[in-house]
């Protein structure tokens, strides 16, 4: 754990110093993956490009529980499903027998929430049922306002609809915030962080608050996941910013109804919150990225489409200046340039805006190394003869050391001219382009 990991830190979790933020990796940033991600070996780091068709459809996605059927059911595991089973039949009010779990489970989710009275509540309501003055609760909730004062709490997946005590009102949430941001800064708890951003995301969400707090819970969450390679965890909550940013019918386009400028809106119904000018801006940027890690190229049209919004609002240059400068570039304007490199196989755009990115950006674009480096290999070997040393791929491709570049060359399926009592430092680029 360096220096430049607990800076980071400190970027993904402080957003009272929007100077530290948008000052990004910067020139602190090592070549290398290896000083950013816990516990990973630099030859393993590029095996896998997850938007690649052939891997989605190896590999089984666990997020949605596609391989919950090859699980092994014990004995401890179908008593605890009984449990579950009986949990949701009594919670729906119903004489469901256990055998019919659906059945239960429809039950429990189909039955009425009846909200506590608006008086103890603090909503100012007579309290009576099915009142029309019953007024809103805070900043935009549904009127149910929880009384718990724990700062922590275990996130657990709501079978009923949670009572009172079990949740936390808004200004216990503020604090939970500043309690999650200051431990994880102190222990790097990762497990421990993620889990209390669950918990109080799910707080946020049964009590249905809508304001700016929310933003910053969803923000600092999808920075924390994102920092550890997360992308299902950081796909919610980029998904729930543009909810509240933008409606998800809004047009990715309209940057001033992000930023909150503009009248125009989808949804007039919606009351849509305003996110800040910078943070639009980066997590437009994310956007972007993330579709282009996925080869989504419908997502990619789109959130280009949001991106120029975004670099017309500033002073426009020269691409190579804005290579020369990126460090002081938007974060829209990086992800295209990123986006362009990618899609024109220019691999030495990609590596100089890579190795120079803003914000967060190097760990979306972690994931787009493997797909750039096995394109430029093959682009340079048809191009060069008749041979090469392993030190101009190193350099090209931006590896740090030589070894993990010959290791890659070999997957890659590179021939080396093989001298006796000497290392394989050179290429055949003819024989390796035959073979």
């Amino acid at each position: 754990m360096g220096k430049n990991r607990k800076w980071t830190k400190k970027q993904v979790m402080n957003d009272d110093e929007p100077e530290g933020m948008l000052s990004g990796l910067g020139s602190t940033r090592t070549a290398s993956v290896s000083s950013r991600k816990r516990g990973a070996s630099p030859t393993t780091l590029y095996d896998e490009d997850i938007g690649d068709i052939a891997t989605k459809k190896i590999k089984p996605c666990t997020f949605l529980g596609n391989d919950i059927g090859k699980l092994k059911v014990t004995k401890d595991e179908k008593r605890r499903r009984q449990e579950r089973e009986l949990r949701f039949a009594a919670s729906s009010g119903s004489t469901v027998k256990a055998k019919d779990p659906e059945a239960a489970l429809f039950g429990a989710l189909s039955s009425p929430r009846v909200l506590h009275d608006t008086k103890e509540q603090g909503g100012g309501g007579n309290g009576k049922k099915g009142s029309k003055n019953k007024k809103i609760g805070q900043d935009g909730g549904n009127g149910f306002v929880g009384t718990s004062q724990s700062l922590e709490k275990q996130y657990l997946r709501l079978t009923t609809f949670p009572k009172s005590q079990d949740v936390r009102p808004l200004a216990v949430l503020k604090q939970s915030l500043a309690h999650i941001k200051s431990r994880y800064l102190r222990d790097e708890d990762f497990e421990w962080a993620n889990d209390q951003f669950k918990s109080l995301r799910q707080d946020i969400t049964v009590q249905g608050i809508k304001n700016d707090f929310v933003l910053e819970v969803y923000e600092t969450h999808a920075r924390l996941v994102l920092e550890q390679g997360a992308l299902n965890e950081f796909n919610q909550c980029q998904t729930m910013i543009k909810s509240l940013t933008m409606g998800i019918d809004c047009s990715v386009d309209e940057f001033e109804a992000t930023t909150g400028k503009s009248k125009k809106r989808k949804d007039k119904t919606r009351v849509l919150l305003k996110q800040k000018e910078a943070a639009a801006d980066e997590f437009g940027s994310y956007r972007l990225l993330y579709a282009l890690v996925q080869k989504e190229w419908g997502d990619v049209s789109k959130e280009l489409k949001f991106a120029t919004s975004v670099m017309k609002k500033r002073d426009q240059g020269s691409t190579a200046a804005y290579i020369q400068q990126s460090s002081q570039m938007s974060s829209c304007a990086h992800a295209v340039m990123v986006t362009k490199a990618v899609i024109h196989d220019d691999y030495h755009a990609f590596f100089h805006l890579y190795d120079a990115s803003p914000h967060l950006s190097a760990y979306l674009m972690d994931y787009l190394v493997q797909r750039v480096r096995f394109s430029a290999f093959q682009r340079i070997v048809a191009s060069y003869r008749p041979t090469l040393n392993v030190e101009f791929f190193q350099k090209a491709l931006l590896f740090p050391d030589l070894e993990e570049t010959r290791t890659f060359l070999k997957k890659s399926g590179a021939v080396f001219i093989k001298e006796k009592g000497a290392p394989a430092l050179w290429i055949d680029c003819k024989a390796t382009v035959v073979s």
